[in-house]
């Protein structure tokens, strides 16, 4: 069994109580009874600390304000007696003789007195430092189960945002596969075994909170090769991206491709010359994807282009999955569309 690291410290913090007392008279003959003494008021304070911590204010976070306020007033009397017993009991041993402070002097009466002031002052201070250690482990505890809590419901988003996806994808592929079959039938074959791959990807990688980046790429090509089977002769598409073979590292399954998927459904048309350019990058720790396509369309604004539900799960993703590690750039300019997406992944 693991012993948690606050039994250390407590550990530590009762030894060091132990030992300064032996500096303090290090150049004294020790008296009988001296280590006793010592040792039985720290194992006095250390057992008063650990029933208010872990009996006595339990209680009170727990709402039963009545059985604390009991128990406090039960322990803090056991420890304030306990401890005068103590005081009394080195007041009246040979502990007595060896000690050059005034206390050694005063009557039984006047010592009781004198025992019970600070007999009453380390009990409240233990039973604060006690108090203030339970508040902070109680916080501690509350902030880890809204964390795990907050984990769980981001794990459970991320699920329904990419099984959104999925489909939403394969919608889109299977009407591009049966445009193509009207157009090109000859291309049919190849067209299915590029979706087939697809498929297998789709439903056994993106099961998992994270496939291989150079899966992905793979993935990536076989769906660029597909549209380049269905694109007409006004398009040129350029393509700009690593070999998969050459590529390391992790990556959410399927992050890229709405990105990769916007451009072949708002900037193609057969009226005039169409350019689609398409970069992946792998820099050090950093994936870039960059990409243009024409502006076809008014209409096709930066607001409304994204708009579509791949790209804005796709959005919600990156906030989930890359917190405070990515980037999203998106702007118009003289025609053109264009997309800057900065990741930073794992090494």
């Amino acid at each position: 069994m693991k012993v948690p690291n606050s039994t250390y410290i407590q550990i530590g913090v009762w030894i060091s109580i132990f030992v300064v007392p032996m500096l303090l008279f290090s150049s004294m003959e020790k008296p009988d009874g001296f280590y006793f003494f010592i040792g039985s008021r720290v194992f006095l304070m250390a057992l008063y600390f650990n029933l208010a911590y872990h009996v006595v204010f339990p209680r009170y976070f727990s709402g039963q304000r009545w059985w604390f306020v009991v128990l406090s007033l039960l322990t803090l009397v056991g420890y304030i007696l306990s401890s005068v017993f103590l005081s009394v009991w080195m007041h009246t041993s040979r502990f007595r003789e060896a000690m050059a402070f005034p206390i050694s002097n005063l009557s039984e009466d006047r010592m009781l007195q004198f025992a019970l002031i600070p007999a009453i002052l380390s009990g409240m201070l233990i039973f604060g430092v006690a108090a203030s250690a339970r508040a902070f482990s109680a916080y501690e505890k509350k902030k880890k189960g809204e964390d795990v809590a907050n984990r769980r419901r981001i794990e459970a988003e991320l699920a329904l945002l990419k099984s959104q996806i999925n489909p939403h994808f394969l919608l889109n592929t299977l009407n591009n596969l049966n445009a193509l079959a009207l157009t090109a039938p000859e291309k049919t074959p190849d067209a299915l075994q590029k979706l087939s791959e697809l498929v297998r990807f789709i439903l056994h990688e993106c099961t998992q909170p994270t496939v291989l980046l150079a899966e992905d790429l793979r993935f990536i090509e076989n769906y660029l090769a597909l549209q380049r089977l269905r694109l007409p002769p006004n398009v040129r598409l350029r393509v700009e991206m690593p070999n998969p073979d050459t590529v390391q590292g992790s990556i959410e399954p399927m992050i890229l491709i709405p990105f990769i998927e916007n451009p072949f459904k708002h900037g193609l048309t057969t009226q005039r010359p169409c350019d689609i350019f398409i970069s992946i990058q792998r820099l050090r720790n950093k994936l870039i994807l960059q990409l243009e396509n024409d502006l076809i369309s008014p209409k096709n604004t930066a607001d409304t282009a994204v708009s579509g539900m791949g790209l804005a799960n796709t959005r919600q993703r990156l906030k989930h999955a890359f917190p405070g590690k990515h980037l999203l750039q998106i702007e118009e300019k003289e025609g053109r569309y264009r997309v800057e997406l900065t990741l930073i992944l794992e090494k």
